[in-house]
């Protein structure tokens, strides 16, 4: 009831009433430290896709976060089989939310109700009133339990589930969504065929992969002439699925490049670098010259050898006696 008849529009009755919660709702937290004014929430309305299988009475005013920025509201779904005043939020999804600041804020002020999870692709909205009363409690998160806080049945607007945008994943990678009208094109060797039924939910797009049928070349290079591809390696042809195995070993490695393979014998691959190489390089001319420099002397030593020798047997044969010191 009314606590005067001051202004009959809309918003203003419903600064004076429960709605848009029920009228058993006691719109007292968990806690029963907030008791939720009437002229806070003003009005809600939030769409429900029939596939949803919910019934709107089972909405309610799940949480309402008062922090110093501004204001945070959920709806949740009550779909617990037990006593409404039993704690059991898993059984209790949050289904919807909303944020506003408290400066930015003006009376009678509409803010989107985002859904979330199953109820991801709805979009509702909830006017707010009077913040006064609120800004004055404690900041936190206060918690409501069914009872609590109740939605009216006409809150919520069962609508046939739409398709909001589409999302293309080419490779793993997802573009951005796609709203509004949207044209599907046939590519290379592709064929979109559209069958119309009786009624528009028999409508159907068929994706058709054709091959060949003259879309285009086997082959075309970059002066537009068209040109032989591979068919075969070394007379070995692919498979039915025009896949062509390369496979390494221990020492082949296969590498793959820009228009190519590469392979890359590991076993050669030289184990030192170039510093170390050209260390090696010249102590093994050092050596070399050592060597050089031996064979010299030992060449040497063999010619003074056979003068040795030939002095040696010159004096045995000779027929010279010795001469007598006297």
């Amino acid at each position: 009831m009314p606590r005067g008849t001051w202004n009959q529009e809309w918003l203003n009755q419903n600064s004076q009433r429960a709605y848009p919660l029920t009228e058993f709702a006691t719109k007292k937290d968990r806690s029963g430290t907030l008791a939720l004014p009437d002229d806070f929430i003003l009005a809600i309305t939030f769409p429900v896709h029939a596939g949803n299988d919910v019934q709107p009475s089972k909405f309610y005013l799940k949480e309402i976060g008062v922090f110093s920025a501004g204001f945070s509201i959920s709806i949740g779904y009550n779909s617990s089989a037990e006593d409404a005043d039993v704690e059991d939020d898993i059984n209790r999804p949050t289904v919807a939310t909303t944020l506003f600041s408290r400066n930015s804020h003006a009376e009678y002020a509409s803010y989107a109700l985002a859904g979330t999870g199953d109820f991801a692709d709805a979009v509702g909205q909830i006017n707010i009133g009077k913040i006064s009363t609120l800004s004055a409690a404690a900041s936190g998160t206060y918690l409501f339990n069914p009872d609590d806080g109740y939605l009216e049945v006409e809150t919520i607007d069962p609508m046939i589930r739409q398709v909001q945008g589409l999302v293309v994943i080419n490779n793993g990678e997802r573009s951005a969504t796609l709203y509004g009208d949207i044209e599907l094109f046939a590519g290379t060797n592709m064929r979109l065929d559209v069958t119309q039924g009786t009624s528009d939910t028999d409508a159907k797009i068929t994706f058709n992969a054709i091959d060949g049928a003259g879309l285009s070349d086997d082959c075309v290079c970059e002066d537009d002439s068209a040109g032989p591809c591979i068919r075969t390696i070394n007379g070995i042809p692919p498979t039915t699925a025009g896949n062509f195995q390369i496979v390494g070993d221990t020492c082949l490695e296969v590498q793959t490049i820009t228009n190519g393979i590469k392979l890359v014998d590991k076993c050669s691959e030289p184990c030192c670098d170039c510093a170390e190489l050209e260390a090696l390089t010249l102590e093994v001319n050092t050596l070399h010259n050592a060597s050089n420099n031996v064979q010299g002397f030992v060449n040497r030593l063999q010619a003074e050898i056979s003068n040795m020798d030939a002095t040696i047997i010159g004096s045995i044969l000779s027929d010279d006696k010795c001469v007598s010191c006297e």
